[in-house]
C-alpha cells in the first residue's frame, strides 16, 4: 500500500511529516529535512506533498486538494457525549473535600452536636 503523506512546516528546515491510510486519514506522524525551496530532503519522501494542516479539525482527512473534517456526525455526538461525561466527573480534590464534610458530619452526629 502506498501512502501520502502532506506536511505541516515547523522550522525552516524541519516538518512533520504525516502519513495518511488508505482513506486519506491521519496515520502517523514523522519528521522530514527540507531544504529552502520548500522540496522534502529525505530520499524515502522524495516527491511527497507538502500542504498546512489547518487547526480545529478533530479527524483530518485529504481530500486530494486540502484537507477537512473527516469527523462524521455520529463520531462528533459521541465525542461530545464523553467530553460532557467527563465534565460531571468530580476532581480528586472535591472528593476529598466531600470525603473530609462527611467524615466531619459524621463526628459531629456521633457527639450528638448536630442531629
Amino acid at each position: 500500500m502506498h501512502s501520502v503523506l502532506v506536511t505541516r512546516q515547523v522550522l525552516n528546515l524541519h516538518n512533520h511529516v504525516y502519513e495518511l491510510d488508505k482513506n486519506m486519514y491521519f496515520k502517523e506522524i514523522y519528521l522530514a529535512d527540507i531544504d529552502e525551496h520548500g522540496n522534502i530532503m529525505d530520499e524515502e519522501k522524495q516527491g511527497f506533498n507538502t500542504v498546512d494542516i489547518p487547526s480545529g479539525l478533530f479527524k483530518p482527512k485529504w481530500n486530494g486538494v486540502q484537507w477537512v473534517e473527516g469527523e462524521s456526525e455520529k463520531e462528533k455526538s459521541e465525542r461530545e457525549a464523553q467530553r460532557l461525561l467527563e465534565s460531571l466527573k468530580p476532581s480528586p480534590s472535591e472528593i476529598a473535600d466531600a470525603e473530609l464534610k462527611i467524615k466531619i458530619a459524621t463526628m459531629l452526629t456521633e457527639l450528638e452536636v448536630i442531629q
